[in-house]
């Protein structure tokens, strides 16, 4: 079943090459083929071309639904039976963001975070618990949280049924985890978001936390870094980590010699993230639908999370390097 997962990842991959207007997108297209993988859904690029239509056809130039989450809300998009109607929800969502928020880009995968468990809850009130999510963070870690954060608030916001509770156990993991090994900053604050979605106490979650993380070093493979939070995902849908660990290590492998996924192509950390997220799918693929559920929401918001942060530092980096240039003249 795994290698059928990777065979569907490289197509998705593949097809996604032919979407409109992605030039020098590649980390998307792998993160959004890794998207459409976990679904098990082929990527109808006719769709998804037609779905960047409709989201230039109904945004300005200068849109935070164009550049960085283009590719992303038209693969999203597509998945939907009426992709013109889900867009315009999606933007309804992110005006009432922005009413709550200072603009940026991550209100775009926030909005459709939310649109996602529309079903489930008042759309208002996610809304509400969205910002009220991200005020507790920024109580909890000031100088950690970012624009970055607000996609993990609003995955909180649609999960949890008491947010002080929810913090509160989060800031537990924090220590716990601090205590043994972990380092203190936004990777570890992000990952202490995950665990937050899953159920069991915070010793429950941080010991397999840490148990998978040992596994994972003693087999020299690692989610660290920035797909820390990734880790928290692996460990609370998988029960056999030597298993999962020599998986992973295979799997990368497989994945790296392929075109777009090779180690001049895609960052290892976000390879491995990819490879992991396959097989943890493999694991729970005839489980509890509202952990596969979780599993996909979460990957998915993170990977494309990190991809948006890359992006604003590799722009930001180009941006100082050409101040100095022009202050030098």
């Amino acid at each position: 079943m795994l290698d059928s997962k990777l065979d569907l990842l490289i197509r998705n991959s593949t097809v996604l090459e032919n979407a409109k207007s992605s030039f020098g997108m590649g980390t998307f297209k792998r993160c959004n083929a890794l998207n459409l993988t976990l679904r098990n859904i082929e990527a109808d690029i006719d769709k998804i071309n037609e779905c960047i239509s409709i989201i230039k056809g109904n945004s300005s130039i200068f849109s935070n639904f164009r550049g960085n989450n283009l590719l992303t809300t038209a693969v999203n998009l597509s998945m939907k039976n009426n992709p013109n109607k889900s867009f315009h929800e999606i933007m309804d969502i992110y005006k009432k963001l922005k009413d709550r928020f200072f603009t940026n880009e991550f209100l775009v995968l926030a909005a459709q975070t939310i649109y996602n468990y529309k079903e489930d809850n008042e759309i208002d009130s996610l809304v509400i618990n969205t910002r009220k999510a991200y005020d507790l963070m920024k109580e909890n870690h000031l100088f950690l949280t970012g624009h970055e954060d607000i996609c993990s608030a609003a995955l909180i916001a649609t999960t949890s049924k008491d947010l002080d509770k929810t913090f509160k156990d989060m800031e537990e993991c924090y220590s716990i985890l601090r205590k043994n090994g972990f380092i203190a900053g936004n990777n570890l604050q992000s990952l202490t978001h995950i665990l937050s979605l899953f159920e069991g106490s915070p010793e429950e979650k941080c010991e397999k936390v840490i148990l998978l993380n040992k596994t994972l070093k003693k087999h020299s493979t690692a989610l660290k870094s920035y797909s820390l939070p990734i880790l928290g995902v692996v460990a609370l849908t998988n029960y056999d980590y030597e298993n999962f660990a020599n998986e992973l290590t295979s799997t990368t492998k497989k994945l790296s010699k392929h075109r777009g996924f090779g180690i001049f192509s895609l960052d290892s950390v976000i390879r491995n993230m990819i490879a992991a997220s396959l097989v943890s799918l493999e694991a729970i693929e005839n489980t509890d639908s509202s952990i596969k559920d979780k599993l996909i929401e979460t990957t998915n918001s993170i990977s494309l999370n990190i991809v948006i942060i890359m992006q604003i530092a590799a722009a930001s980096a180009a941006s100082a390097a050409a101040a100095a240039a022009a202050a030098s003249n």
